[in-house]
C-alpha cells in the first residue's frame, strides 16, 4: 500500500432526530476549530459525538443525545472524502455505515452505503479494518491477540472531562498495559506491522523446525533398526528385486500348472469373481483420484493466476496514486482513441466523459478498490491453500493403489489362465512364497512414501534453518531502527512539553524551571523532574501539555502514525482559571498556525479567549441554555 502520512480530519458534523430533522449541522475546517458557549449547553454532547462518529465506543449518553436518532460527518481521511454514520444508542458497540464519497453524494444515493459491525468476525470485517486500510495503518495486535480498534486508537486523541488527571489515555474500565503500550507505538510510528509478522514467523518457524527434527530422528531411528533403506533409490531397487523374484514364482507355477490336469471348479471362479470386484473398485478409485488431481491442478494453476492478476492490479492501482502524488495532475490534452485536440475543457471535470471529478473523490474511489482488491486476495489464498492441501493428499494416496491395482491384475491374469483348484505341495509353497513377496512390495510401496518424508523433512529443516537466521537478522536491524524512533519520538514529546508548560502563566514554579519530563505509556503515567504532586488545575495544564505535545510532535516528525488530529473537551476542568485557559488557548492556536502541515485541532471552551472570538476559528455561535448544541 501507499505509505501515506496518516491524516483524519473532520469536514461536517450532522446530528439528525427520530423524526430526520436536522438537530446538529456545522463544517470544520484544517487548523484550530473552536466549539464555544456557556456551562451547560452541549459542548461536550458534540465532542462525545466525534468521538463516537470516528470509532469510540460510547454510550453515556445525556437525555438530549438521546432524542436523536443518527450522527453522521464527512471525513477526509488521507486525503479521500468519505461519509460515515452509527446510530446513537444506550448498547455499545454499534456498527458504522461507510459511503465512499461526501456527505451531499451520499444524500442522492442510499444503495452503496456499507455497514460493518464494531467487532470482526470470521465472515465480516470490521469498520476498523476498513478505517485502518484507509488511514494506511497495520493490522495491530493487542493482548491476548485481540486486534487493536479505532476506539482503542481515539483514547489518545480525544482528552475527556471524565477521565482523572493522572491518566494520559482516556478512561477505560478494563484497561491493561500491554493495549496501551500497542497504542502508543502504532500512533507514535513505533510499531512495525512487517516486524510483528516477522517476530511471529521467527517463532513459528523455530517450533515447526524442532517438531520436523523430532520426526525425522524418529523416522531416522526407526529406519536404522529395521535394517531397511533410508533413501528412495535404495528403496526402489528393493523393490525391483523384489518383483523380479516375484515373476520368477509365478513363471515357476505357470510352468508346474501345465504339467498337470486341470480342473475347474466353482470355487476358482469364484475366487476371480473377488479379486475382479476389488480390482474395479481399486480402478474406480484411480480413476476418481486422477480425476481430482486433473480437477486441482487445473483449478490451482488458474488460482495461481488470479491472484496474481489481483496482486498486479494493486501494485498498478498503488503505483499510480503515487505518481500522481509526486507529479500532481497531468490533464489530458489529445483524445487518446483519435489523437484529436481535447476542446471546451472545463476545470474540476474529466477531460473525455465532462463529468464532475475531484481529487478526494478519486481517492476515496481508488481506496474503495484497493480493500476490496485486498479482500479478494485474501479469501483467495485461503482457498488456494485448501485446494493445495486436497492436492497434496489425492498425489500421495495415487501411487499406493496404483501398486495394489497393478498387484492384483496379475492375480486375476494367474486365476483366469491357470483356473484349478488342485495343486500339489510345490504349487502351495510356491503360492505361499507369492503371497509373501506381494505383501513386501506393498510393504516396500507404502514405504517409499515414509522415505519421501523422510527426504521432505531434511530440505525442509535447512530451508527452515536459512529463514530463521534471515529472519533474526532482519528482526534485529528493525528492532535497532524501532529503538532510533521511539527516543526520537519521546524526545520530541518532551521538548514540545516543556515549551508548553513554560509559556504557562506564572502558576507552578515547576513549570519555569522544569528541565526532564517523563512519559510512561505503560503504565499510563507522566512526570516532571520525577515528581507530579502539583495543584489539580496545574495536574490538568500538564496533562493537556503533553497530549498537544504528542500532537505537535507528529507534524514535525514524518514516522508518526498519529492522524494529525486532536479532540479536546477539558480546557476548564478542574478549576482552571479564566485567564490561565485563554493562555493555553492563544499558545496552542499560536503553535498550530505556525505549522505548514495539514492538520486539525477541535476543542471546546466556556471561557473563551478574546483574541480568538468571533473569529474563523470558531465553529457554529456561541451557545448558551437557550440557544444549545442541539436542536431537539
Amino acid at each position: 500500500m501507499i505509505n501515506d502520512k496518516p491524516t483524519l480530519f473532520l469536514k461536517r458534523l450532522v446530528v439528525k432526530k427520530h423524526n430526520n430533522d436536522i438537530a446538529y449541522d456545522e463544517e470544520f475546517h484544517n487548523g484550530v476549530n473552536i466549539i464555544r458557549g456557556k456551562n451547560s449547553s452541549g459542548k461536550s454532547t458534540i465532542a462525545n459525538f466525534i468521538f463516537y462518529v470516528l470509532g469510540g465506543d460510547y454510550n453515556n449518553w445525556t437525555t438530549e443525545a438521546l432524542k436523536c436518532r443518527e450522527v453522521i460527518a464527512e471525513v477526509k481521511i488521507n486525503g479521500a472524502v468519505v461519509t460515515i454514520k452509527r446510530n446513537i444508542a444506550e448498547g455499545g458497540l454499534q456498527p458504522m455505515s461507510i459511503f465512499w464519497n461526501s456527505y451531499e453524494e451520499s444524500k442522492k444515493d442510499s444503495f452503496n452505503w456499507q455497514t460493518y459491525p464494531y467487532k470482526q468476525t470470521a465472515n465480516q470485517i470490521s469498520f476498523t479494518n476498513v478505517l485502518f486500510r484507509a488511514l494506511s495503518f497495520p493490522e495491530v495486535k493487542g493482548i491476548n491477540d485481540t486486534n487493536i480498534t479505532m476506539h482503542q486508537i481515539l483514547r489518545l486523541l480525544y482528552v475527556d472531562q471524565d477521565t482523572p488527571t493522572q491518566s494520559l489515555f482516556r478512561y477505560e474500565r478494563f484497561d491493561l498495559p500491554l493495549t496501551r503500550e500497542a497504542i502508543s507505538e502504532i500512533l507514535l510510528g513505533v510499531y512495525d506491522d512487517t516486524l510483528y509478522n516477522q517476530r511471529l514467523r521467527y517463532k513459528l518457524a523455530i517450533k515447526d523446525v524442532e517438531e520436523k527434527r523430532r520426526e525425522f530422528e524418529n523416522l531416522n531411528k526407526v529406519f536404522g533398526q529395521t535394517g531397511n533403506a533410508s533413501t528412495i533409490e535404495g528403496v526402489q531397487k528393493e523393490i525391483e528385486s523384489a518383483k523380479k523374484e516375484l515373476l520368477t514364482v509365478e513363471n515357476s507355477i505357470i510352468d508346474l500348472r501345465t504339467q498337470i490336469i486341470l480342473k475347474t471348479t466353482k470355487r476358482t471362479e469364484l475366487n476371480s469373481e473377488k479379486i475382479q470386484s476389488e480390482l474395479t473398485q481399486l480402478k474406480n478409485r484411480i480413476r476418481l483420484l486422477q480425476t481430482h488431481i486433473n480437477q486441482y491442478n487445473f483449478e490451482i494453476s488458474d488460482s495461481n493466476q488470479f491472484v496474481s492478476t489481483l496482486e498486479k492490479r494493486i501494485t498498478e492501482l498503488n503505483n499510480s496514486l503515487l505518481t500522481r502524488q509526486i507529479l500532481g495532475e497531468l490533464s489530458l490534452t489529445h483524445c487518446p482513441q483519435c489523437l484529436d485536440v481535447l476542446d471546451s475543457q472545463i476545470e474540476g471535470h474529466c477531460p473525455l466523459c465532462k463529468q464532475p471529478l475531484t481529487e478526494e473523490e478519486e481517492k476515496a474511489n481508488a481506496k474503495r478498490l484497493l480493500q476490496e482488491m485486498e479482500l479478494q486476495v485474501k479469501e483467495s489464498k485461503s482457498l488456494l491453500e485448501e485446494k493445495q492441501r486436497r492436492l497434496l493428499d489425492y498425489s500421495g494416496e495415487l501411487p499406493e493403489i496404483t501398486e495394489k491395482a497393478r498387484s492384483l491384475q496379475k492375480q486375476l491374469d494367474l486365476s483366469i489362465e491357470n483356473n484349478q483348484t488342485t495343486r500339489d505341495e510345490r504349487i502351495d509353497n510356491l503360492l505361499i512364497t507369492k503371497g509373501g513377496i506381494d505383501k513386501k512390495i506393498e510393504y516396500l510401496t507404502q514405504q517409499i512414501k515414509a522415505v519421501e518424508m523422510i527426504e521432505l523433512l531434511k530440505k525442509e529443516i535447512a530451508q527452515l534453518t536459512l529463514i530463521i537466521e534471515s529472519l533474526r537478522l532482519e528482526i534485529s536491524q528493525k528492532e535497532e531502527l524501532q529503538k532510533n524512533n521511539f527516543f526520537r519520538a519521546l524526545t520530541k514529546i518532551k521538548e514540545v512539553t516543556l515549551y508548553i508548560l513554560k509559556n504557562d502563566l506564572d502558576r507552578q514554579d515547576e513549570f519555569r524551571t522544569g528541565k526532564k519530563v517523563d512519559v510512561n505509556f505503560l503504565k499510563d503515567t507522566y512526570s516532571l523532574d520525577d515528581g507530579n504532586n502539583f495543584s489539580a488545575s496545574s495536574k490538568i495544564y500538564f496533562k493537556n501539555a503533553i497530549l498537544f505535545a504528542i500532537f505537535f510532535a507528529s507534524l514535525d516528525l514524518d514516522f508518526f502514525r498519529y492522524p494529525r488530529f486532536i479532540l479536546c473537551d477539558n480546557m476548564e476542568d478542574k478549576g482552571m482559571e479564566k485567564a490561565r485557559t485563554q493562555n493555553f488557548q492563544n499558545l496552542i492556536t499560536s503553535m498550530s498556525d505556525s505549522k505548514s502541515v495539514e492538520h486539525q485541532i477541535i476543542f471546546t471552551t466556556s471561557e473563551i479567549s478574546d483574541e480568538l472570538n468571533d473569529t474563523s476559528y470558531c465553529v457554529g455561535p456561541y451557545y448558551n441554555r437557550d440557544n444549545r448544541t442541539l436542536a431537539v
